[in-house]
Formats: structure tokens, C-alpha cells, sequence
């Protein structure tokens, strides 16, 4: 129970003022990976599941919620690296499309106290490991790891960005 309640306060508290400025109110979605991604095992074209941990307007006037789904899906894998981009989410129990791309991620401790301030393509608690933000219509960040498998444990929280340009869902 504590570690969920320090998980929803990290997700609060990691801010990402950094990316604020560039995109308006609205654009971003805190989510927590829910799978364990290894890239030892992952294929491409499998899902990757996430639930919101914060409430947020889309700029279409949308809302997601605490606990809405954010699914995505692996679009490249190999022993060092994994791209994923998010196509969709599922709020109210109604599916819609929502092209998200992973701007930052972080991996919560039990030790963090302190607000945490990230930028685009930064990656907190996973040390080794960098992100190549993608917002281009794919949308597929990429995590790269430096010289060792790659794995994305359940839990990781993903700072994701409205891609700019996508059709409206």
C-alpha cells in the first residue's frame, strides 16, 4: 500500500517542468509500464500496457483519469534497444485513438524524497540506459542500453507527449 501511495506522489512530484514550455497544457500523460519489457524475450508487434496516474485534458477536450489504460506496442526490439510508440488509450471503458510518444521515464525508489525535474528525452533511475525521443508520425521512442540486455521493469513511470501534427482522436 505504501508503495503505491509513493509511486501516485512520484508521478506527481516528477514534474517535467522542462517540457512545459515547449507544448501547452494538456499535452502530456503520466502513465507506470504495468509489464516488464526484456528484450531478451520481446517481439516486435507485442502490447504494452499502462495505466494513467494522474488526471489530464487532451486538447481535443478529452479526459483521461487515475487508472485509464494507455496501450502501446513494440515496434522494434533487439538485445540493447526497444522502440515502442503509444497508439491508444481506453478511458471510461471506450477505446480511442491517442498517438502519445515517451518523452522522459523514471524509475521510482523507495529512497526519493525530492521533486524530480526532467527534459525530453531523459531517464531517471536506470542507469546505462537513454532515450531517443521520437516525434515524428511514428512516434516510437526508442530505450537504448549501453553494452547489457535491456529491461523495462513493471512500475517504470513514462512521461508521454500528445504527438504534434497527429490526427485529432
Amino acid at each position: 500500500m505504501r508503495l503505491r501511495i509513493f509511486r501516485r506522489l512520484a508521478a506527481a512530484t516528477l514534474c517535467w517542468a522542462a517540457l512545459a514550455p515547449a507544448q501547452s497544457p494538456g499535452r502530456f500523460v503520466q502513465v507506470e509500464l504495468e509489464n516488464t519489457i526484456k528484450t531478451k524475450k520481446a517481439k516486435v508487434g507485442e502490447k504494452v500496457r499502462t495505466k494513467v496516474m494522474a488526471d489530464v485534458v487532451l486538447p481535443n477536450g478529452r479526459k483521461l483519469i487515475l487508472g485509464d489504460v494507455v496501450i502501446g506496442e513494440l515496434r522494434a526490439v533487439d538485445a540493447n534497444s526497444v522502440a515502442i510508440s503509444f497508439d491508444q488509450a481506453v478511458a471510461n471503458g471506450k477505446k480511442m485513438t491517442l498517438p502519445l510518444s515517451i518523452r522522459a521515464a523514471m524509475m521510482p525508489t523507495s529512497t526519493e524524497r525530492e521533486r524530480v525535474v526532467a527534459k525530453a528525452g531523459d531517464v531517471v533511475g536506470l542507469d546505462g540506459v537513454t532515450l531517443q525521443v521520437d516525434d515524428s508520425p511514428q512516434h516510437a521512442s526508442k530505450f537504448q542500453s549501453s553494452g547489457q540486455e535491456l529491461q523495462l521493469k513493471h512500475g517504470l513511470l513514462l512521461m508521454l507527449g500528445v504527438v504534434e501534427g497527429a490526427p485529432a482522436p
